[in-house]
């Protein structure tokens, strides 16, 4: 709960300054307000899924040698799943897009990724991380691609301006991730830190009606 409140306000503060209340006319500057709930929505959880995907980018194969005690060619194993499963499921997530919707797709998503890592994490057993590290890849694989795309569509916000502002929210997520999961791993357990990760990939899901249902 407390990391809903504090990406949800960290996104509302950064929409409300990167997207206008108004239409800029020649020699007004832009008036910064509130966005709207949709783009919201949609800046949040491109927020968590980049957290998500930044912090399994650096901690993977750090928590496989660090926690679990592999080897670092057996660790670097870890991040090698996440990345092919990710590949995986962005090659396919057109299909998946078209066939489900895009907020059954995210929805699916973000629980795939949750579940996964939260088994892995409280399995502690290698193989088991090595799954779970590759249900994450493979749950946040669409994440962004669906956000992005539904961040065009916005009818109140023009389009470059609406994908602008939730792309820069999103990747302002993938560089707080490594470092807040390092902090939290220095003051308590990196498997506790990781945990970040899992609830981010359950909020992505808990969000999932931010995107149009087609």
């Amino acid at each position: 709960m407390a990391t809903a409140i504090v990406a949800a306000a960290f996104v509302s503060g950064t929409l409300g300054w990167l997207v206008p209340s108004e239409p800029r006319r020649d020699g007004v500057a832009h008036i910064v307000g509130p966005p709207s709930r949709r783009l919201l929505g949609l800046g949040l959880v491109a927020f968590l899924g980049l957290l998500a995907e930044g912090a399994m980018g650096d901690w993977s194969a750090v928590y496989l040698h660090d926690a679990l005690g592999q080897s670092g060619a057996a660790a670097a194993t870890g991040f090698a799943a996440f990345s092919l499963a990710m590949a995986v499921g962005r090659l396919g997530g057109d299909r998946l897009a078209d066939g489900l919707g895009p907020r059954a797709l995210l929805r699916a998503s973000g629980a795939v990724a949750a579940a996964g890592l939260g088994v892995a994490l409280i399995a502690g057993e290698p193989r088991v991380a090595l799954a779970g590290f590759a249900a994450v890849g493979l749950g946040i694989a669409n994440i962004i691609p669906v956000t992005f795309r539904s961040a065009g569509r916005v009818s109140d916000v023009p389009a470059g301006t609406a994908l602008a502002a939730v792309a820069t929210t999103g990747y302002l997520g993938y560089l707080a991730g490594p470092p807040l999961i390092g902090l939290v791993a220095e003051t308590t357990s990196l498997p506790l830190g990781l945990g970040i990760v899992s609830a981010c990939c359950a909020l992505v899901a808990v969000r999932a009606g931010s995107v149009p249902r087609r």
